[in-house]
């Protein structure tokens, strides 16, 4: 019998990825609701700041994850596993991404809009760039393999360099053609592959260095490495964002800083990421088993973050769609969809629960056997 792919879920990724959801909840369905709350509207700043959290814990997250569940199986006997996994993955992330083309696209139809630009820019979501990257993630772990610290480092600079350089080569297209949709997706969009990327594959040996860590119960001494780590990110793209005179507020909020990606960008938010996984690993150690019952739904809401990422892009169309039946104002235009979306939260995590208590009996089964 083949040996799972997947390493036991270390829930302080699972966590941080949750944190990543509520940043990206807060992002999307912020302005509207403080539009409806003109009394909140002092807050909408500092609060819709943190939904600039999402795209850089997400991919920051997927790189440690990469390195805790994937690198030390791709280099013994379940490579063809991890291959599996990695493709069977960016299948699902290409129907997800086609699926949340579909509000975008039933609107360009109620529009009588049948530009073949506009439906071609409509498929554009951070989904494309995790196909890629899963699709690229078996090189990038045969790369690192040697030299994984060193290795990541030059990858992941030679990925940031090399989208510099070509942005500069490749200029806009102010038709909007198929070329100009290709420079989106790799370099000059906010989910740029080549950024992101790098990004990603510099996080690849922190999830490395993770899974040493709890294998050996050296957590602790893992977070003191990383803690300045994360802090010197997070200070050096401060820094930078303030000598560029790009770092406010009301930029980042704005959101028109975020692509093409910004070096300073992605130091900052990136090492904010790694402090809330640094975060999470102290909390997971200093909580007793009764304590981690209440932690639980977090982690549950963490791997349940795909098909919530995809469902909620569906929330606001169906509510606009609504108006054409009955238009709802006030208040309760808030209320009505995210008691529908909570609905299918609790849902999609009790399914995930259920799951995670089908493989925990199967091990103990296999363990007793």
């Amino acid at each position: 019998m083949s040996r799972p792919v997947l390493a036991p879920r270390f829930t302080a990724i699972d966590e941080t990825r949750a944190l990543a959801i509520f940043s990206m909840i807060i992002m999307h369905f912020g302005p509207g609701a403080f539009q409806r709350l003109p009394a909140l509207q002092p807050l909408a700043e500092p609060i819709l700041f943190l939904g600039r959290f999402a795209t850089t814990t997400f991919v920051i997250v997927f790189g440690v994850t990469i390195g805790f569940v994937y690198f030390d199986r791709f280099r013994g006997p379940d490579r063809h596993l991890v291959l599996e996994a990695t493709h069977a993955r960016a299948r699902l992330l290409v129907l997800c991404a086609l699926l949340i083309c579909v509000p975008d696209y039933i609107n360009l139809w109620l529009a009588s809009d049948f530009n073949l630009s506009h439906w071609l820019f409509k498929t554009y979501s951070i989904f494309n760039y995790y196909a890629l990257a899963l699709l690229s993630v078996p090189l990038w772990l045969r790369a690192l393999a040697p030299a994984p610290v060193r290795n990541a480092l030059m990858l992941g600079v030679a990925h940031w360099a090399l989208a510099w350089l070509w942005l500069m080569a490749w200029p806009l297209d102010p038709a909007l053609g198929f070329q100009e949709y290709l420079r989106l997706n790799l370099l000059s969009g906010p989910y740029a592959y080549l950024q992101l990327s790098g990004s990603a594959i510099m996080a690849i040996p922190v999830g490395i260095a993770l899974r040493h860590a709890v294998r050996a119960r050296q957590e602790v001494n893992f977070v003191r490495r990383l803690l300045p780590l994360a802090l010197l990110l997070s200070l050096a793209g401060w820094l930078l964002g303030v000598a560029t005179g790009e770092f406010s507020l009301h930029n980042i909020v704005l959101g028109a800083i975020k692509a093409p990606p910004r070096v300073w960008y992605w130091l900052f938010f990136g090492g904010a990421a790694l402090l809330l996984l640094i975060g999470f690993i102290l909390l997971g150690l200093k909580l007793g088993a009764r304590e981690k019952k209440l932690t639980y739904p977090i982690a549950l809401f963490g791997q349940a973050s795909l098909p919530i990422y995809t469902a909620h892009t569906f929330v606001l169309p169906l509510l606009n769609w609504l108006d054409r039946l009955v238009v709802v104002e006030g208040v309760a235009r808030i209320i009505l969809p995210f008691s529908v979306f909570a609905i299918y939260c609790a849902v999609v995590m009790d399914y995930y629960h259920r799951k995670t208590l089908r493989s925990q009996a199967k091990a103990s089964a296999a363990a007793s056997g």
